[in-house]
């Protein structure tokens, strides 16, 4: 029998490619899809599944990647889950796979990769596309306490503040800086980090040490 796989991504694209992809190849039987966390989380509630393929972040939802990824893996612990994302940054590659997920596949990669990491994730058997594996590597990340993250130090200052729980408006007052400043420094350090949202940033601080 085949397996039964939900997949989740914003861009209505997107999963109608990987649908065609899964199907054709007679990999799985697609039997639901969302468009955000909140969509989701209902369709697996109500949909029996052996596999999810979902994107990283989707923008417009309330929920940050790695909060949407953990609430999954504790409400539906045995499903296995392939994660889609175009996510540079080696400390959120870490992240996610500290959350227990079978997969990690780039989204330009070759169909190759998608189908690797749905073979792998069917026989439990955790894959890690040939792109992420070079971006660990040439990070030299040898354990999860060793992220090396490439902030300057006026980028760092800032995001610890905002991390810990601090407005832009104390930031400002904090540093001597225009809230104008402290907004371009957290957009900045955004876009290196590869992130879409403020609650992905911080949950990535904290999860780096970043954070006091």
């Amino acid at each position: 029998m085949l397996p039964k796989i939900v997949i989740a991504d914003d861009h209505p694209i997107v999963l109608l490619g990987a649908k065609i992809i899964v199907e054709k190849q007679g990999l799985g039987e697609v039997v639901g899809t969302a468009t955000s966390p909140e969509e989701l989380e209902i369709v697996l509630s109500n949909t029996p599944c052996d596999l999810l393929i979902t994107d990283f972040s989707m923008p417009h939802s309330q929920r940050d990647g790695l909060t949407m990824l953990a609430r999954i893996r504790r409400l539906h612990p045995e499903l296995r889950v392939v994660v889609l994302t175009s996510i540079q940054n080696p400390g959120l590659v870490l992240s996610i796979l500290k959350l227990g997920v079978s997969g990690i596949v780039e989204k330009n990669a070759n169909q190759r990769e998608l189908l690797g990491a749905i073979k792998c994730a069917m026989k439990d058997k955790r894959y890690v596309s040939s792109y992420f594996r070079l971006t660990l590597a040439n990070a030299s990340i040898l354990n999860l306490e060793n992220i090396q993250v490439k902030l300057s130090p006026k980028e760092i200052e800032v995001i610890r503040l905002l991390a810990s729980g601090s407005t832009p408006t104390q930031v400002a007052e904090k540093l001597s800086r225009s809230i104008k400043t402290v907004s371009w420094t957290k957009i900045s350090a955004k876009k290196k980090l590869g992130v879409n949202t403020d609650a992905e940033l911080y949950q990535y601080a904290r999860n780096t040490l970043l954070s006091d």
